[in-house]
């Protein structure tokens, strides 16, 4: 028989080597991106050496651009009424991707949306519904 946990692997929370030299060079107040900094200004240290941190810390120094987000305008009415009013307004939609007016990737974010419209609109609706005959039923139970 094998005594303890031979075969099984770590033990699950320990630690690795990486993440315990990681853990050393906070605890001396220096970070990750900091050693790799320091290492990089080194003048005495190898030009690979350098160049090597230098790609390690550039992220974190220089994250890359992001792309400017894309504004998509359709027509929408003033108010969306009902289920009717939000197939319409769903339907546009679908007819501006169809023929190229809108991305696809765009039309999938307002469609999104959309049916986070409805959803509100349906619990408003069911609150109103159940206030109501909450309503209805206290004057009923009054009235006996």
């Amino acid at each position: 028989m094998t005594a303890g946990n031979a075969g099984k692997g770590r033990l699950a929370g320990s630690r690795n080597k990486r993440t315990e030299a990681l853990l050393e060079l906070a605890e001396g107040g220096e970070t990750p991106c900091a050693f790799a900094l320091r290492i990089m200004r080194d003048q005495e240290q190898p030009t690979d050496l350098r160049i090597n941190a230098a790609k390690l810390a550039a992220p974190y120094i220089h994250p890359r651009p992001q792309p400017e987000p894309r504004m998509v305008a359709f027509d929408l009415p003033e108010k969306i009424d009902g289920a009717e009013g939000l197939l319409a307004v769903h339907e546009s939609v679908l007819r501006a991707t169809a023929i190229g007016g809108v991305a696809l990737e765009d039309a999938k974010d307002i469609s999104t949306m959309l049916e986070t419209h409805r959803r509100l609109v349906e619990t408003v609706d069911l609150e109103e519904r159940i206030s109501r005959l909450e309503a209805e039923q206290a004057k009923g139970s009054d009235e006996r």
